[in-house]
């Protein structure tokens, strides 16, 4: 059986989105489900493709218990790429308008993904709550603090997301 394959998205694919897949693939590993979860992150934008991982980013996950290396390459996500994925997890409601607007270019008959934005998981998070309410904080054009924050902030949702992730499997 394939793997479900979670995505995250943010707009570089070099600090949030990067940081939730390293995050991401610990739980998966802990939960004994590597074998049958694969988790990779893309960007929006093309900007910064091709960069490795913000080292604010690197340094807020070791400080967050996180053990390097963090082998990464910024990539940016494409129509045909995205189809291959079946949960995608964006950071913002731009990132989110981005791929559900990318996802309605798919071609008749193909399956688009489950786009979930990342805090939807975070408990204590109403489900009405609108999206531009819940962005994951964008610490790039801050300090070190900010990248510590924001790891915090995506960490509160992985449990649920695991847990969700376990639904979509169990529904296979």
């Amino acid at each position: 059986m394939e793997p479900l394959r979670l995505l995250t998205v943010c707009t570089g694919n070099v600090c949030r989105s990067p940081a939730a897949a390293v995050m991401l693939r610990a739980a998966v590993e802990e939960a004994g489900l590597s074998d049958r979860i694969e988790v990779g992150s893309a960007g929006t934008s093309w900007e910064v493709e091709g960069m490795p991982m913000d080292d604010r980013t690197e340094l807020a996950l070791e400080h967050a218990g996180y053990s390097r290396p963090f082998e990464h390459v910024a990539r940016t996500i494409h129509l045909t790429e995205l189809l291959a994925w079946d949960l995608v997890l964006p950071m913002t409601a731009d990132h989110e308008r981005t791929i559900e607007r990318m996802a309605e270019q798919a071609p008749e008959g193909s399956t688009a993904p489950e786009v979930r934005m990342w805090r939807r998981f975070e408990p204590g998070i109403p489900a009405d709550a609108p999206a531009t309410d819940i962005a994951v904080e964008d610490p790039w054009y801050e300090g070190q603090g900010a990248f510590d924050r924001t790891i915090l902030q995506m960490q509160r949702s992985i449990p649920a997301i695991i847990a969700h992730a376990q639904e979509m499997l169990a529904a296979r």
